[in-house]
């Protein structure tokens, strides 16, 4: 069926002569998409009965209707397509697809309701095929959009007029901020926070107007900002079980709009951090060891196109074993990365401890912590003399470079002191219930570290972050996770002058978070296609292992028993698992942590076996923990294959199957 048809057919509506379809009007359009081998191969006949494309699949899908659209030349205009929540991600976005017939370039004015100021983004990009990515749109509202065409001199040629309905955002996605002070004057720019336990990624404009959401779940660490448009987003319920907190295997990169560009598998999984290397374009992520007992102590360096992890580094190979006392010993939490020294400096939890490091050499340069913290150590030389009174910092997080100069070996940076000592216990610390953020100026050739700026703040005993404004006239605290409540609220935003620390502003949020920055949506590169014939999901999870023989013959029948689901609660008392789903190339069972010890799919011929038994939790706290664990498919034989568990002292027949197969020969009959 061509594209029109499909939109004829479709449920919809005209509004100031635009006609307006949905997300699920544009799902179902996008499935008739047909993508290429190396982004699509296989196709999945089972009786499990959650069964998803990937969100690479879904979004190139939709961005191929889009192109077809434009192809078909149908919308003018004067009569345009306007897509709701087109990738059904991103809540408060729509996109206005058209065609004219000179080339022009496409503004938009949002008009302000509720205190807040008109909201004007402008693409100066000339063309006749129009994607506008509207953006910026408020929740619960009859958005009142004017949109002008522009010739190249910015002269008015054409304008309309169009009205965007946005839902209410009620439960998890509430979100709950009130605004007292000034925050600024720039209508365009929006503070955004995002992860937490009890919140959402969402930003909000000057006088606290939700502007932005993304419907799913992150994880509680958020998304991260790559700085071109684009960010990380790290799944919260697809884990890889381990010796500490269970960490995400699958991450994606993904714009505003709610785009997915790719998708990245990779077994250490990911947690806290993620930055680009501004020189390749690569990332850098917070990761862990997964061949020792080791947690929440690596950062790897990932080529974003493959996936392909180029080199990491290992802090537990950077410091004697004084204090690697425990499994998550370090507990990096941010870096920065110096493009021109191939360097990061990083933030160490656990050992209240800043460093830099060289990736290049596989060397740690030098330390900024007490001084006593180090006295007993093989790292005493490297830290960093105090040049004057410092305040010390403990448990901090969010460390990020202000300025620096590599040739003089200079550097400003600025961190979150939480403020806190019970992870590491030390006796110097003041017990003092304030956090703060910290400025701290290096000097690498003399070997000093000095206290520039210390504003103390809101006790936040985790999480957090702190940042100057561009124009260097203010200073941010993020205090994502407050001790205890404050006005019925779980975290506060401080807004300082730079130079009297008074404060002028005051955000107050019901939900906790775990960082905050302001955004400014990119128009121009949210109005390009992403479409490509590229892989889009790339890296690869551990595998299954395969095994010749009977699956009844192999294992002791004794000990094989049928499963019976039970979808309560109570069965995670029981020690089963309740669900079952299949998400692109990935069989995930949903679970508590390390309950399932084994996964085995088998025919007459073999069987695959995926063992989560090589590590153990011994944390109260996270074995606690429910989520997704992953077995992929890509790598296993076409074939029909049963599933089956092993949880504790026996194995489980689950009764479920999987029958896999090539898309291009087409479904296979059960």
């Amino acid at each position: 069926m061509k594209i029109k048809s499909q939109i004829s057919n479709a449920i919809k509506k005209k509004l100031f002569n635009t006609l307006i379809i949905n997300e699920e009007v544009f799902s179902q359009m996008a499935e008739k998409e047909i993508l290429s081998d190396k982004q699509e191969k296989y196709g999945y006949d089972t009786n499990i009965d959650n069964i998803q494309q990937s969100m690479a699949v879904q979004t190139y899908k939709k961005e191929l209707v889009i192109e077809h659209i434009l192809d078909d030349k149908t919308y003018s205009f004067k009569n345009a397509l306007l897509i709701l929540n087109p990738y059904k991600i991103s809540l408060l976005t729509a996109v206005l697809i058209f065609n004219t017939d000179m080339k022009c370039m496409v503004k938009y004015k949002i008009k302000g309701i509720r205190g807040s100021k008109d909201y004007i983004m402008c693409d100066d990009t000339y063309t006749t095929r129009h994607r506008v990515p509207i953006t910026g749109l408020y929740e619960n509202a009859y958005n009142i959009v004017q949109i002008y065409l522009l010739d190249e001199n910015q002269k008015v040629l054409d304008s309309n007029k169009i009205m965007i309905h946005t839902p209410e955002l009620k439960g998890k996605l509430e979100t709950g901020v009130e605004v007292t002070g000034y925050i600024g004057d720039d209508s365009n720019k929006f503070m955004l926070v995002t992860g937490g336990y009890s919140g959402s990624t969402y930003a909000f404009d000057n006088n606290g107007n939700v502007r932005f959401i993304l419907g799913r779940p992150s994880h509680p660490y958020g998304i991260h900002e790559l700085g071109n448009g684009r960010f990380l987003y790290a799944e919260k319920y697809m884990r890889q079980p381990n010796y500490g907190n269970a960490h995400s295997v699958v991450m994606h990169e993904m714009d505003y709009m709610g785009r997915v560009h790719r998708t990245f598998l990779h077994p250490n999984g990911y947690h806290h951090w993620a930055v680009r290397e501004k020189n390749s374009g690569n990332y850098l992520i917070a990761s862990s060891s997964i061949t020792d007992s080791f947690a929440e102590n690596m950062i790897i360096e990932m080529n974003p196109k493959t996936g392909n992890v180029i080199r990491g580094i290992n802090v537990n190979d950077l410091f004697d074993d004084t204090y690697v006392t425990r499994s998550d010993w370090a507990h990096i939490n941010s870096f920065d990365y110096i493009p021109e020294e191939d360097c990061v400096i990083v933030s160490m939890r656990n050992i209240h401890t800043l460093a830099k490091i060289s990736l290049r050499n596989n060397e740690l340069i030098w330390l900024i912590a007490n001084p006593k913290f180090y006295t007993k150590t093989e790292q005493k030389d490297k830290v960093l003399k105090p040049a004057g009174h410092i305040d010390w910092f403990f448990q901090q997080h969010a460390v990020s470079l202000l300025e620096y100069d590599s040739e003089a070996k200079k550097y400003k940076v600025i961190l979150f002191d939480n403020h806190t000592a019970n992870r590491r216990p030390v006796k110097y610390f003041d017990k003092v219930e304030r956090s703060n953020v910290l400025i701290l100026n290096i000097d690498e050739k003399n070997g000093t570290v000095s206290q520039e700026k210390r504003v103390p703040t809101s006790l936040s005993i985790t999480r957090s972050n702190a940042m100057v404004t561009d124009d260097g006239k203010y200073i941010y605290a993020m205090c994502g996770n407050l001790k205890e409540d404050i006005d019925g609220c779980r975290a506060k935003i401080y807004k300082y002058d730079y130079d009297s620390g008074e404060c002028v502003t005051e955000i107050s949020c019901k939900k906790d978070f775990f960082s905050g920055r302001e955004i400014q949506f990119d128009i121009k590169e949210l109005s390009k296609t992403i479409c490509g014939n590229g892989a889009i999901v790339v890296g690869n999870l551990k595998t299954p292992i395969y095994k010749d023989g009977s699956f009844d013959k192999f294992y002791n029948s004794a000990d094989i028993r049928e499963y019976k689901e039970n979808t309560t609660e109570e069965c995670f008392e029981n020690g089963l698992p309740v669900m079952l789903r299949i998400v692109g190339d990935i069989l995930q069972i949903y679970s508590r942590d390390h309950l399932i010890k084994k996964v085995y799919l088998y025919d007459e011929k073999g069987i695959y076996v995926h063992d989560f038994s090589d590590t153990e939790q011994k944390s109260q706290i996270f074995i606690k923990h429910k989520y997704y664990i992953n077995v992929p498919l890509a790598q296993i034989k076409n074939g029909r294959y049963n599933i089956a568990v092993n949880i504790g002292d026996n194995i489980y027949k689950t009764g479920y199957w999987i029958k896999k197969h090539s898309i291009n020969s087409g479904t296979m009959n059960n």
